[in-house]
């Protein structure tokens, strides 16, 4: 390094005196540490790996470094641990470094000051995320630049080290010094990957070539106002049927006593303070009341217990399939027992609007099914995916008028209007989708379950006009997919983009051989690791948060 700046002039000379300076100031301090494992500053650690200890300190300053712009929306508790995950995987390298005989020189940190970077570990299967944060490669540009003369100086880089990272230039040079240790086994084990053109060529065309497909949406919104039946006598078939009884979404109430621990005595003083409560409510007492003066489930009790009905899908098994056991109105008749506690568990009545919504969702649902499923016959016998949407609206082609009473449009000067089911701006109408690659959008507004499905599609299908066997479902319906042409990517395509897309490719390729390299590193390690959550910056005020509603409520 000293000879570059022999060759510079006054102007280096002058850095050069520089740089000596800060290797005299710092030598006495740093110089038999180069290239060991910190020692704690206290006997605080957030982690200990091995006989390293990385405390809460150094987790800090690093949460500084890599999160200076905000944590994206994401949450504090979840970017600290990022972060302490980058440091344990640091000690990890640095200390394999070492037994291979890697070292660091005190003119390789100098060097680095000098260029104004600060080194910072990350976890390495966060490789995207830390382009995001914009360091590159692990490096956080700070600069350490006088603001006037745009060039490095001393007492700007001793003030910055002690804002940004809360250490000496002695403790901020034995921190990169382990850094380097870290960055040099990164870049031993990422050597060696490469990318031969062919293996560039086959992933360009994979990841270029893209499918186009045409589609329909069959639409239970739509077959509920042309296709169901509202006649009084249908609707008390159905509902006589017990199974579609569990359709119907009321609300739903519990009185949560929990069991302070899994001792026995501890459940069955819970399990009868429960069953007490149950006792009351079978004789008459108020449901919301008590669940109000007992109840341990702070999501619900001050609501009576409450829960919509639509989040029983969401709570813990026991407790839905106590709900879906009884009608609407009925208590379930015997003590649930969850994870939670102990659960007193009642449906409240079903109003005729409860009743028809659930009975129209329902059978709208299948028959949106069997028109899918119309379609998709009579594509693949050779009619046209438009002629296909246009048979499957003529069977429901009575004009019905839209009422309030039945919710289909709102009040107001429109409230009049009508609608046929084959000019419905819901019915089934055969689109064409945008070109998409493997991970493209396919088809607006549909689930990442079925887009996946109609990319795995789209690039499987052999011929233009195959259509998906099963129609697939989505949140108001099932969809129709038909292949309308597949664009493979060219050897010309690839040429304009080598350069650029080979880097990338590399880049990615580097970035998971690192990671698995990392993983066996933490796999064989993980004896060693010991994570003390009362040191690590965010877990406290996490642990100490509510629970979800839904949570609470299970």
């Amino acid at each position: 390094m000293l000879n570059f700046f022999r060759q510079k002039g006054l102007t280096s000379i002058i850095y050069g005196v520089i740089i000596v300076g800060m290797i005299l100031v710092f030598v006495l301090g740093f110089g038999p540490s180069a290239g060991k494992k910190l020692g704690p500053v206290s006997e605080a650690c957030a982690a200990r790996v091995a006989g390293s200890c990385i405390e809460p300190k150094a987790h800090r300053a690093a949460y500084r470094l890599a999160f200076s712009r905000g944590t994206g929306g994401m949450k504090q508790a979840t970017a600290s641990r990022i972060v302490l995950e980058g440091l344990i995987e640091r000690e990890l390298l640095a200390t394999e470094a070492q037994r291979l005989g890697l070292s660091v020189t005190e003119d390789e940190i100098t060097d680095g000051i000098f260029k104004g970077f600060i080194l910072l570990s990350l976890p390495s299967d966060q490789a995207q995320m830390q382009r995001g944060l914009g360091i590159d490669d692990g490096r956080v540009n700070v600069g350490f630049k006088d603001p006037k003369t745009k060039q490095f100086e001393m007492k700007t880089y001793e003030r910055l080290v002690k804002q940004i990272t809360g250490r000496s230039p002695t403790e901020f040079r034995e921190w990169q010094s382990r850094e380097l240790l870290a960055a040099k086994m990164r870049d031993l084990v990422r050597a060696p990957v490469r990318v031969a053109e062919d293996e560039a060529l086959d992933r360009f065309k994979t990841d270029r070539t893209t499918s186009t497909v045409s589609y329909a949406v069959v639409r239970r919104s739509w077959l509920e106002k042309y296709g169901i039946s509202t006649e009084p006598k249908d609707i008390d078939t159905w509902s006589k049927d017990k199974v579609n009884l569990g359709q119907i979404k009321v609300p739903v109430r519990h009185v949560l006593v929990k069991f302070p621990s899994e001792k026995q005595e501890d459940k069955d003083a819970a399990k009868a303070k429960a069953q007490g409560i149950f006792d009351r409510i079978k004789k008459g007492e108020d449901f919301g009341k008590l669940a109000k003066e007992f109840s341990d489930d702070p999501g619900s009790k001050d609501k009576g217990g409450m829960y919509p009905g639509e989040m029983v899908e969401q709570f813990v098994e026991p407790f839905k399939k106590a709900v879906e056991s009884v009608k609407p109105g009925e208590l379930v008749p015997n003590l649930v027992e969850t994870t939670f506690g102990y659960h007193v568990i009642k449906r409240d009545e079903a109003s005729r609007d409860d009743v028809l919504k659930a009975y129209k969702q329902t059978r709208s649902l299948d028959l949106a099914k069997q028109v899918a499923q119309k379609v998709i016959a009579d594509v693949k016998s050779g009619k046209a995916g438009e002629d296909a949407a246009k048979s499957a609206t003529a069977q429901f082609g009575i004009v019905k008028p839209l009422s309030v009473r039945d919710g289909s449009v709102d009040a107001g000067p429109g409230a009049a209007q009508s609608f046929a089911a084959d000019t419905d701006p819901e019915r089934p109408q055969w689109n064409q989708s945008s070109a998409f690659n493997r991970s493209g959008e396919t088809i607006p507004a549909i689930s990442s379950e079925a887009s996946q499905a109609v990319t795995n599609f789209a690039f499987s299908a052999k011929t233009a006009g195959d259509v998906l066997a099963e129609p697939l479902r989505t949140d108001d319906g099932f969809l129709v997919v038909s292949l309308k042409e597949q664009k493979a990517a060219t050897r010309d395509e690839f040429d304009k983009e080598r350069e650029a897309f080979t880097q990338q490719l590399l880049f990615a390729k580097r970035a998971e051989a690192l990671g698995n390299y990392t993983r066996r590193l933490r796999e064989a390690a993980k004896s060693e690791i010991k994570i003390d959550e009362n040191n690590v910056m965010g877990a406290k005020s996490d642990a100490g948060a509510p629970r979800d509603e839904e949570d609470e409520g299970q």
